[in-house]
């Protein structure tokens, strides 16, 4: 819930910019261009209102902006780069995110219950939502009781003739009823599923019910009550920002006169000047309290003489450049600005790089180099290994600073030791899941994965060839790294004694400048522990819902079996690996083109490789000939028993 308040916040702050431009050049841009682009516009940014995607999302901005870190003396190019799109951030104050404990009225003996400030804001913006919404649907619901329940049905010959000629001139094909209703306050079109034209107790003269028809039936058939109604919500969402209610107000303004406009497209002056005067007629006989959700409309003696104008006026020019333009302003904005929550200023905010030195006791009075990251009390081994906490009566540090330079500014965050069998490493506090034993996934992007792998009793040598067989390539700073699919996958590895320690890691390609320097910086911090226990960041149940080596191998061997008895008609060798309780008839692949290019997916170090109710799916991508510019995919769940079981399998573009 934050996060979609600091979205719409976000939405609220870059849309409300737009609406204040518009309003700014309303004069220039009514006197220029039709008034339907305006409405068009409006229309769109009710929507945008509505929508909380895109650069917008505040708190991915600020995950984002965490992931953006510069190395030390880097290019001048690079920095002038990064500067070029440096996005909007409002930054809401900690003390927002700071708990207050609440005691606990019943005196239970439990914990105290503890709220912040931003939860308190975000219950009275929902709260608002909902009563703004209520007030709007209520007084709709009650005022269409009394139209259907006071009005009369009109059955006038000569109006159904007349609203017959005006729909056929429109092209309109949906029937639409006509009601008379005594308080009604001007005529009106009301009512999202049965919608009824609704016209006073008054005495019309011919003209007078042509234009009033022909205006109304245009509201009916460009579906302006259900504009409104997104109107209304986009304000219903947005009642705190004052520019979204100005944005309602001018949208209905531009429809009412975008719709004058429609009625007179192609009318002479004294036909224009009828229009006007049915107008004013209309007006002079009713003018009450108009309904939100209906297209009840005065406005005032402001608003009618800008109608009176606009109508009277001809020639106006085609605003599409406008409204493409307003639609580019309003995705741009949505990318540069967003809301985030500020976090403490942490110490040592100069440093410009990430370093790790243990301090004892005794030394910490000395001065540490710049940009060192100090970790005091660290029991640590003759080795300079860790040290498990419960060995030492010294107290573990559980917590550090990272520093991370973006955009040649520099950013400090905690992060808290996570240990796993046999080595710890640092990840940034909030960010980070434990998915695996030994792999912890982004918790703002799934793609993002950190895993550890041990290679007991070999070497820096043997553990390059075996990775050189799997795809990575040794890079000039020793780094190697391959790419699956859209994924960067590096691993770096650490001798220790007769082991090897690899640190793998991966990212979506496109995010080589987030999470390609964030990464590196935590793979820094990983060292080796002696004695230690790995810390129970997982439980066992859901430690064992992950495939192991042995899991790989044996489905890996499975699927590439299975696949070639699929793809070449055997039945007899497809139908040894079905479990026992598939269901179905033994389905071979029925494509006519040939089978090229298999490669299974879900097995890879880059994968989560999960289990799911004691089930798991991999599948295997292939080209067929028929095919060429289709990549095709044999889906496959398998699921253990006495051994992993094909339990369905099937084949999707």
């Amino acid at each position: 819930m934050t996060d979609l308040f600091l979205s719409y916040a976000a939405i609220s702050l870059s849309v409300g910019l737009l609406v204040l431009v518009l309003i700014l050049l309303a004069p220039f841009l009514n006197r220029r261009y039709a008034a339907k682009w305006k409405y068009f516009i409006w229309i769109f940014l009710a929507v945008r209102l509505l929508v909380p995607l895109g650069g917008g999302n505040g708190q991915l901005i600020a995950d984002a902006l965490s992931q953006t870190k510069g190395q030390a003396g880097a290019e001048n190019e690079e920095t002038l780069a990064a500067a070029a799109y440096r996005p909007i951030m409002v930054e809401l104050p900690e003390q927002m995110t700071t708990p207050i404990p609440v005691q606990n009225a019943l005196q239970s003996g439990e914990e105290d219950l503890e709220i912040t400030i931003l939860d308190i804001v975000i219950f009275v913006w929902l709260a608002g939502c909902l009563i703004f919404a209520a007030v709007h649907l209520i007084s709709y619901f009650h005022y269409k009781r009394q139209v259907t329940t006071a009005g009369r049905l009109i059955e006038d010959i000569d109006l159904f003739r007349q609203v017959s000629e005006l729909k056929r001139e429109l092209h309109i094909s949906r029937s639409i009823r006509v009601i008379e209703y005594r308080e009604a306050g001007s005529p009106m079109i009301m009512g999202f599923l049965k919608p009824v034209l609704v016209l006073p107790e008054e005495q019309y003269s011919p003209v007078e019910l042509y234009f009033i028809l022909k205006h109304e039936l245009v509201h009916f058939k460009r579906g302006d009550v259900y504009l409104k109604l997104l109107f209304v919500t986009a304000n219903a969402v947005h009642w705190f920002n004052p520019l979204i209610w100005i944005l309602q107000r001018e949208a209905v303004v531009d429809m009412e006169l975008s719709c004058d406009e429609r009625v007179t497209r192609g009318a002479g002056l004294a036909e224009r000047k009828a229009y006007t005067e049915a107008l004013l007629s209309t007006l002079h006989k009713r003018c009450a309290r108009k309904n939100g959700l209906s297209t009840q409309f005065y406005g005032g003696k402001r608003i009618m003489k800008m109608r009176f104008q606009n109508i009277l006026k001809n020639g106006k020019k085609n605003g599409s450049f406008l409204l493409v333009c307003s639609i580019a302003l309003t995705i741009c904005l949505g990318m540069l600005v967003g809301c985030s929550i500020t976090k403490a200023d942490p110490p040592n905010a100069d440093a410009p790089d990430v370093d790790i030195s243990y301090v004892d006791a005794e030394d910490q009075d000395n001065q540490s180099e710049p940009g060192d990251v100090q970790v005091e009390d660290l029991p640590v081994s003759a080795d300079g290994s860790f040290v498990d906490a419960s060995s030492t009566d010294n107290a573990l540090e559980n917590t550090m600073m990272l520093t991370f330079s973006k955009e040649g500014e520099e950013e400090q965050k905690q992060a808290t030791l996570a240990v796993g069998s046999g080595y710890s490493v640092y990840l940034p506090d909030g960010e980070w899941q434990q998915s695996d034993a030994d792999m912890w996934t982004a918790s703002v992007n799934d793609q993002v994965r950190l895993w550890i792998i041990h290679y007991e009793n070999g070497s820096i040598e043997s553990v390059d060839k075996e990775l050189a067989g799997e795809g990575y390539v040794t890079m000039e700073d020793s780094d190697r790294q391959k790419q699956e699919d859209d994924l960067i996958v590096h691993a770096e590895l650490k001798e220790d004694g007769n082991d090897v320690w690899g640190i793998f890691y991966c990212y979506p390609a496109e995010a080589e400048e987030g999470w390609g320097r964030e990464l590196p910086v935590i793979v820094d911090t990983f060292a080796v522990s002696v004695g230690t226990d790995p810390v129970e960041n997982i439980s066992s149940d859901n430690a064992e819902g992950y495939l192991q080596a042995a899991d790989c191998e044996e489905i890996g061997r499975i699927v590439d079996e299975f696949a070639q008895a699929y793809f070449d008609g055997n039945t007899d060798t497809v139908r040894k690996f079905l479990a026992g309780t598939y269901e179905g008839t033994v389905d071979l692949y029925e494509g006519s083109g040939v089978v090229s290019d298999l490669n299974v997916k879900g097995l890879s170090d880059a994968d989560e490789k999960r289990i799911v109710d004691g089930s798991y799916v991999a599948s295997v991508e292939f080209r067929d000939s028929s095919y060429e510019d289709m990549l095709l995919y044999l889906t496959i769940m398998l699921r253990r028993e006495d051994g992993w079981k094909i339990q369905f399998y099937g084949v999707e573009g």
